[in-house]
């Protein structure tokens, strides 16, 4: 049986630019991601992305859901797998903390 639980995390925003002839990662802002995160405990605990599994509603950026976006640009693929591990982070340690 599958466990799930919502979720809301920060993705950090970032680009390259180029600052006296390097090139240097600028933090523009963070995106709001908001969904459903599963656990399927009958899955391989090798692999995460068996193991955990997320459904994503909203992509946030000032307030204005840019999900869409992502998805005709091909960048949603990253902001899903930054969800998965962060779910999966967070159900392991929320579990982690029942045990103890």
């Amino acid at each position: 049986m599958r466990t799930h639980k919502e979720f809301t995390f920060h993705y950090p925003l970032k680009h390259k630019v180029v600052r006296d002839l390097k090139i240097v990662t600028e933090h523009v802002g963070d995106l709001i991601v908001e969904g459903v995160g599963y656990f399927n405990p009958s899955a391989s605990v090798l692999d995460i992305f068996d193991r955990y599994t997320v459904d994503i509603d909203f992509v946030k950026w000032n307030n204005t859901d840019i999900k869409p976006v992502l998805e005709v640009t091909g960048a949603m693929d990253d902001v899903v797998e930054a969800a998965t591990r962060f779910f999966a982070h967070e159900f392991e340690n929320r579990s982690n903390k029942r045990a103890a």
